[in-house]
């Protein structure tokens, strides 16, 4: 259902005709028809130009401003230029955009399905201005501009993901269903997937099982809709309500996706479940729904946190046998996995696929494989390995790697080569704790080198050296 068939927040009268109103837009002014007429009329090369030497009285309102975006709706593109040029040259320093001007731009935008564009402009007003003094702005200006109630929609985005800011977009959420509408459903998944899960579940009741007299029905939960619901709970830890947002999902004979059992999947690995989630997978594939990159990584790494390697290696094998590409995190399970059950030569099997392929290991995925490596005593396999991923300036080794290799070299007696890393380290930013302190003293006790290992012991007091 398109956004169009919304019923959108009314106004009473139109305060943008009433010049004491703050959202008067006065299209009559000379500098209005001016700069209007200018960008209509000349050529794109030199209509700026012409635009910027047109005389801009010294109090210029933003009345006059604001109703430039409105002569040139019809020129979206020109309009969202125009609100830049005025940002930038008509408005002092640092100044905030008047909201009336931010409040134009925007319905221009949103009236024209510029997304992007609709979205900058209300951020920056956010940045400005309440929630609630933006909204009643659009809700002001709107029909002058013949809007689309997709602006609202907009202006809640705008809080969650550049101000990341959930109060307000549940508010602003609350306003349009005062107003007898209801915001797209995945505006309103966007909206739950942000919020806690009751507080998630409460706001789905408001926008759609407690709907007024005047709210369009038409715009109906989806699935998506439910995987948000079914994201919160699992992110808290809820698994067990599942049930509740199922139970919905039934309501309005919604299928279930693969992001459906994607979710289930996880929290039954989550609690060792393995069966169960086994069970998912099966009901998936025999109801004609096709696994994607994400299930498996799911089945991957949950077989391989419960130390079935030998069926994640078939999930994998299975996985490509159905032409789906394996993405760096398959490989990061796999090689996590093989680590985890101490298998280090199907470890470097795995990375060697892996790089193959052009993908790189997370550091703590290194810290593993090195300290697998360390305690079969194999450190210089371990050094290479580190070595090899340092070659990629996008890598930054984990101070826990650098602990693990220092250690095992002192082991073996290299304490020369664990010196050399703990320089590494400390150039990096990362300080050298009691562990790494310890394990230089051992070393050199162990060479009967006393004198050394007294003078370490006598600094980790004076510097009051921490466990990390």
């Amino acid at each position: 259902m398109h956004a169009a068939s919304r019923a959108a927040p009314a106004a009473g009268g139109d305060p943008t005709g009433d010049p004491s109103s703050p959202y008067f837009i006065d299209a009559d002014h000379p500098y209005a028809t001016a700069a209007a007429s200018t960008l209509t009329s000349h050529r794109s090369r030199s209509k700026w130009s012409h635009l910027s030497s047109l005389p801009v009285p010294d109090s210029l309102p933003a009345s006059a401003v604001a109703a430039v975006p409105l002569l040139l709706r019809r020129r979206p593109h020109v309009a969202l230029s125009f609100y830049l040029f005025a940002t930038r040259r008509l408005l002092p320093t640092r100044s905030p955009p008047p909201l009336v001007l931010s409040a134009s731009a925007a319905h221009v935008a949103a009236a024209s399905r510029l997304r992007r564009a609709a979205l900058s402009v209300l951020s920056s007003a956010a940045r400005h201005y309440s929630h609630s003094q933006i909204f009643r702005a659009l809700a002001a200006t709107y029909r002058r501009f013949s809007s689309a109630p997709f602006v609202f929609d907009l202006l809640l985005l705008a809080y969650l993901r550049s101000r990341r800011d959930n109060i307000a977009a549940a508010s602003i959420a609350r306003r349009i269903l005062a107003a007898g509408a209801r915001p797209l459903p995945s505006t309103s998944a966007a909206l739950l997937r942000s919020l806690s899960a009751d507080a998630a579940l409460d706001m789905y009741h408001d926008i759609y099982t407690h709907p007024s007299s005047r709210t369009n029905s038409q715009l109906l939960p989806t699935v998506q809709t439910f995987n948000s619901l079914l994201l919160t709970f699992y992110r808290e830890g809820r698994c067990r309500d599942f049930k509740i947002v199922l139970e919905e999902m039934d309501k309005y004979s919604c299928r279930h996706n693969v992001s459906t059992y994607n979710i289930q999947i996880a929290a039954h690995f989550d609690d060792k479940e393995v069966e169960k989630a086994q069970g998912l997978w099966d009901e998936m594939v025999q109801g004609g729904i096709q696994p994607d990159v994400a299930t498996y990584n799911t089945m991957i790494s949950g077989y391989c946190g419960a130390g079935e390697v030998g069926m994640a290696e078939e999930m994998f094998k299975d996985m490509e046998m159905g032409g789906i590409n394996p993405s760096a995190t398959t490989f990061e399970w796999l090689v996590r996995g093989h680590c985890r059950v101490g298998d280090i030569d199907a470890v470097m099997l795995v990375r060697s696929d892996m790089r193959r392929r052009g993908f790189q290991m997370a550091a703590e995925v290194v810290e593993e494989v090195v300290d697998v490596l360390c305690q079969n005593k194999r450190v210089k396999e371990a050094l290479n390995v580190l070595k090899e991923e340092t070659r990629s300036e996008e890598f930054v080794p984990s101070q826990g790697c650098y602990k693990v290799l220092i250690k095992g070299f002192c082991e073996q007696g290299e304490v020369e080569v664990a010196m050399k890393l703990q320089a590494e380290m400390a150039g990096k930013g990362f300080k050298a704790g009691r562990e790494v302190y310890h394990a230089f003293v051992c070393a050199y006790e162990k060479v009967e080198d006393y004198e050394m290992a007294e003078r370490l012991r006598k600094e980790m007091s004076v510097i009051s050296i921490e466990d990390e």
